[in-house]
């Protein structure tokens, strides 16, 4: 009997140390203070509370970790008469923790030498007074802002744990194959690729357009208009002086075979110099040093004089573009946004584009912004000097290296889908077909257009649902043009759970990035319109949102949204005292940080989409396929195997006396002869060697889940990849 009475005494005491075990490990309780900025650079202070909110919502990916809430944190902070943010030593961490009620307490603080920034935290035990973790981690940009938080997350997870819990994306996507020697490829993808009958919900399709790296070759000749404000408030702050040093950049960099045109304008327009080869860098760049400012500001006289200039010389297989430079308001000539926009989308029609540069605090970013997407080029924001050469380098890199001129995106949608809106691209529409004109594509680039489309009340089993269609001129094989595309398949489906099951994260992970954009933008406008406590709620309101959705995707480009959130709510402190100059800028910087975002150029590979395998089709279908499909279930945050997408590609060879297509859209130009050489050189062939991107993790295979029945191709199926599948209905 006491053997027994020991044995069951000994099981007791097993459990409780269990329970006690268990109990430590579910009641890990942190506290994080805000990190305080020893920099000395005040427009690093936002960083103070945008590190360690992104810290918590990894932290928080860990079941057994909770995370002490930030305002009881600032009550006991109130109490102490302390700030959430400063150099706290250890003694003073644990009365803090015990305190608030946390088991650890997360300290830190940012430092920069050169530069190169840093960030150096404690993980204090609050029982103890122990430092159980000090880390430190460096960065240089944004982006490895991110990876170093996520490290230290990560790093904090596993002292306290003793488990690896990844808070960033799982895996990573390498781009698609490329179609023989095609340069651009496209992918397709949809959010839900089952679609709940009679739901109001809208169906984003998100098209990808990658090009690949192009090797060591003769670059196409580049057909140049400088157009230069010269008006007198570009003589503050040395304006004027930062403007001819971005221009005398530009000649540096261009070629004796390219071409190049000089405009300058205030009240008059004046082709300081006009269309010709560069002959003599130096005699052109002491004509830049002699640029002097007065008068008003006619832009649209100097816009129209550039795209004059470029129209000289105007052929195919080169860049031809205006760089329109200015630092104020269009108050002379054309002044009516609309008119402006019209003439840039006439222009483009014909081969041109435009990239515009916004110089200090009073141009008119709407205005600048707005030229640069119909103009087909790209907008800059020159808040200060040092940016010059970075933001020209930026440009010139691109035009020395285009891969495809004229790229336009088209879809087609079935009968009843409406496309509702696209998201950072101007748009044509005629009846059903919807294009959009990405203009010149860079080598080893990167476009994502979202496309947002409402749908019949119930589409039945299955809907064909648009054909999106890409064209180009190939410029790296002499500009031949080609088309290729895809058919878009959606299924139906009366349980929501289905849908659920579908859903692609990835497509959700960028919906959610621009949602947030629209959101940051209302804001914005608050503030322009004097409602800043209202915009400041709609911040507040936003960082929760996109926390969340941290949570959801793991997304570096929505922590990256989360440094934009707080930069601009660090910006509104304080507003009644800062100057007018000051908050100019400030909102400038903030409608530039967002104009990226809207673009959705070149993400970072986690931040990827899974898209469909090419697979040979016909392309005849009607608009509802009453082919047998199967599919089978996608689990939750994986990728699927394949998307419905069915692709077809047809290579266009143009005529010899004039190239149309399909749409009709693409500009037809008329070879021009060069400007005369006076003295004939081979051309150099010393270009810029391009720097080889990494190549990112394949994402793991899915295996397919076990069906009802064996899986069936249609017997028009010619590949030997693998198809998605479905369960039946019939035998659910």
């Amino acid at each position: 009997m006491s053997v027994r009475r020991h044995f069951s005494l000994q099981l007791v005491l097993i459990f409780i140390s269990l329970l006690c075990q268990l109990n430590a490990r579910t009641n890990l309780r942190i506290a994080v203070l805000d990190f305080q900025n020893l920099t000395g650079r005040e427009e690093m202070n936002f960083l103070e509370k945008a590190i360690p909110q992104i810290l918590i919502t990894d932290l928080m990916l860990c079941d057994e970790i909770t995370i002490i809430e930030r305002s009881r944190m600032q009550d006991v902070l109130d109490e102490m008469q302390l700030a959430l943010s400063g150099m706290i030593d250890e003694a003073t961490a644990v009365e803090i923790g015990t305190m608030a009620g946390a088991n650890t307490i997360l300290v830190g603080s940012i430092t920069v030498g050169g530069n190169v920034y840093r960030i150096d935290s404690r993980l204090v035990d609050v029982a103890t007074g122990e430092v159980l973790l000090a880390e430190k981690k460096d960065w240089l940009s944004e982006d490895e802002i991110i990876r170093a938080v996520d490290e230290l997350a990560e790093a904090i997870i596993r002292q306290l744990t003793g488990e690896y819990v990844a808070v960033s994306t799982d895996f990573e996507i390498e781009p698609p194959p490329y179609f023989e020697d095609h340069v651009l490829t496209m992918e397709s993808a949809i959010d839900k690729p089952v679609w709940l009958n009679g739901s109001a919900e809208p169906v984003y399709l998100q098209i990808d357009i990658y090009s690949k790296e192009i090797p060591l070759r003769e670059r196409i000749p580049l057909n140049i208009a400088l157009v230069i404000d010269r008006s007198g408030s570009m003589a503050r702050a040395k304006k004027l002086d930062y403007v001819k040093q971005a221009a005398e950049f530009v000649v540096r960099n261009m070629d004796r075979d390219d071409i190049l045109s000089l405009v300058t304008y205030e009240s008059r327009v004046q082709v300081v110099l006009p269309a010709q080869n560069i002959h003599n860098k130096r005699q052109i760049i002491k004509i830049i040093k002699g640029i002097t400012s007065g008068g008003s500001t006619n832009l649209s006289g100097g816009m129209l004089e550039g795209y004059s200039q470029v129209a000289r010389y105007l052929q195919t297989g080169q860049v031809n573009r205006v760089l329109l430079l200015s630092d104020g308001l269009a108050n002379q000539g054309i002044t009516q946004t609309g008119k402006l926009r019209e003439i840039c989308r006439e222009k483009t029609a014909k081969g041109m584009s435009i990239s515009t540069f916004g110089v200090g605090a009073d141009y008119d970013e709407d205005l600048m912004q707005t030229l640069a997407e119909y103009g087909q080029g790209n907008y800059y924001l020159i808040a200060s000097p040092e940016q010059i050469p970075r933001i020209f380098t930026g440009e010139m890199s691109g035009l020395l290296a285009v891969a495809a001129q004229n790229v336009l995106i088209a879809i087609e949608t079935a009968p009843g889908v409406r496309v509702e809106k696209v998201f950072g691209f101007p748009t044509n529409v005629q009846k059903n077909r919807t294009e959009v004109a990405l203009g010149d594509v860079f080598s080893n680039d990167h476009f994502k257009v979202i496309f947002q489309l409402s749908l019949p009340k119930s589409i039945g089993d299955s809907l064909q649902l648009a054909k999106v269609s890409m064209s180009y001129d190939d410029v790296v094989n002499k500009g031949e043009r080609v088309e290729t595309g895809s058919l878009i398949h959606i299924w139906g489906t009366s349980a929501p759970e289905e849908q659920n099951d579908y859903f692609n994260p990835y497509v959700g992970e960028n919906i959610s990035l621009l949602s947030s954009t629209q959101q940051i933008q209302s804001a914005i406008q608050m503030v322009e319109e004097g409602n800043v406590e209202s915009a400041r709620k709609e911040l507040s309101k936003q960082m929760t949102h996109v926390s969340n959705s941290v949570q959801k995707y793991k997304s570096a480009a929505l922590k990256k949204q989360l440094l934009t959130l707080h930069r601009y709510s660090y910006s509104l402190e304080n507003i009644d005292r800062r100057p007018e100059d000051e908050i100019r800028v400030m909102q400038k910087a903030a409608k530039y940080d967002l104009y990226q975002v809207g673009r959705g150029k070149k993400p970072k590979p986690a931040e990827q989409i899974w898209l469909e395998k090419p697979i040979s089709r016909d392309t005849t279908d009607s608009q509802n396929s009453k082919e047998k499909i199967i599919r089978e279930p996608v689990k939750p945050r994986k990728p699927p195997q394949n998307s419905s997408n069915i692709r077809y590609r047809r290579r266009v060879e143009p005529p010899k006396e004039k190239r149309s297509s399909s749409s009709d859209s693409k500009p037809v130009i008329n070879p021009k002869p060069k400007p005369p050489k006076p003295v004939l050189i081979p051309r150099k062939s010393g270009e810029k060697k391009s720097v080889k991107a990494i190549k990112p993790q394949k994402s793991p295979e899915k295996k397919p889940e076990k069906t009802d029945k064996p899986v069936s191709k249609p017997a028009d199926e010619q590949t030997t990849d693998k198809k998605p599948t479905v369960k039946d209905k019939d035998n659910k």
